[in-house]
């Protein structure tokens, strides 16, 4: 063997040597977790059932409460089945989403890999990764762990780790995804050159946006507007049914409308419009980047050296005129964003929308470029 060859195989074996392995526990999706929400619904709408219940007969008989401890007693069979099972019941199922499920973790000095019955669920080469966070996750009011954001060179990856020990959150060097942000360290010190300079990190713009719900969620949302629209239908036919048979009936009219119409009326025009009006997202934007944010999570991030161009075409929610379709595209991808704009002005002037940084900055680039 030439120096060379000993020098690839001695990198090989380092690369492939396991610098740290064991269990990860990752946090239940929101669509999981309202699954497992359903039982404990319905086990703490019986448990105050019953509560109710027990208040209630106390007040009517105040010898109800006294009876029924006496009678448990002699019996405890109905305490255990009506009681004492549903509260475990409800207490073990809110450990189980508290606590998530189990996953792997295997690092060596080329990778980071965590996964869940053999099968890869995050994956990333430390030579792409540029920083790790850790933001708070909770579970109602409960404190669950963290939700790790670590960005890449070209995306962001994300995981909701679950850490319930409130010893063990005190200590975040003792983390799996701590192996990553020393291995960006140590590159770091190789090539000072690989993270962006202060200048690059500077942030030009930032602020909130409205975006679009999604097809199948506007959808969902429309069910209670279209039941509204019926019954408000249904109600002002019977309305001028009634007075297209006695116009005496005029004040009772007016008194059904107040009624029975308005206050169905303003729900249904308060629901059009939060669909409309969509949900906030923010968006910031460096001197290489854009990236847009919901919460903690990353839904879009553009570098501005990749961006090729940006259009625009109108948007429509039924007849109203809601917003514009943003289509963005870049070297390697093709992205789309349903901006909600604030009034009927930013239809007509494209200046004040976020999405036209990208669109300056592709001019930059060109020009520099020629």
């Amino acid at each position: 063997m030439d120096a060379e060859q000993i020098k690839l195989r001695e990198q090989k074996i380092y690369e492939r040597t396991v610098i740290g392995q064991g269990e990860v526990r990752r946090a239940f999706s929101k669509k999981q977790t309202a699954l497992l929400m359903i039982p404990v619904v319905i086990l703490v709408l019986y448990l105050l059932f019953c509560a109710v219940i027990l208040v209630m007969s106390q007040i009517s008989d105040p010898t109800t409460l006294g009876n029924l401890l006496l009678s448990l007693v002699i019996d405890p069979t109905h305490l255990v089945l009506m009681i004492i099972l549903p509260f475990a019941a409800l207490i073990v199922l809110i450990n189980v989403i508290l606590n998530g499920y189990a996953c792997r973790y295997k690092a060596n000095n080329l990778e980071f890999v965590i996964y869940r019955k053999g099968s890869a669920i995050l994956n990333l080469l430390y030579k792409d990764a540029v920083s790790v966070e850790y933001k708070p996750l909770k579970f109602l009011w409960f404190e669950q762990g963290f939700h790790v954001v670590i960005t890449m060179k070209k995306y962001t990856l994300d995981f909701d780790y679950v850490e319930t020990s409130f010893r063990k959150r005190q200590h975040p060097e003792d983390f799996p995804f701590e192996i990553i942000r020393k291995k960006i360290e140590e590159l770091n010190a190789e090539n000072p050159d690989r993270t962006p300079s202060a200048e690059q990190r500077e942030i030009i713009a930032q602020g909130t946006m409205r975006c679009a719900y999604q097809k199948k969620t506007a959808a969902f949302l429309m069910i209670p507007v279209v039941i509204i629209a019926a019954y408000l239908l249904v109600m002002t036919y019977l309305i001028i049914a009634a007075l297209a048979g006695d116009i005496r009936l005029l004040l009772v009219a007016v008194w059904w409308v107040l009624l029975y119409i308005l206050p169905e009326a303003v729900v249904e025009i308060v629901l059009f419009k939060y669909i409309i009006r969509g949900y906030d997202c923010r968006y910031k934007a460096t001197e290489t980047e854009f990236t847009v944010s919901r919460k903690s999570d990353i839904i879009m991030r553009i570098l501005f050296k990749d961006a090729v161009s940006v259009e625009y075409k109108p948007m429509k929610f039924l007849w109203v005129e809601q917003g514009l379709h943003v289509f963005i595209k870049t070297k390697n991808n093709a992205y789309s964003f349903d901006y909600v704009v604030p009034s009927r002005r930013f239809l007509r002037e494209h200046g004040d929308i976020p999405f036209e940084l990208i669109r300056n900055k592709i001019g930059e680039h060109n020009a520099d470029r020629s």
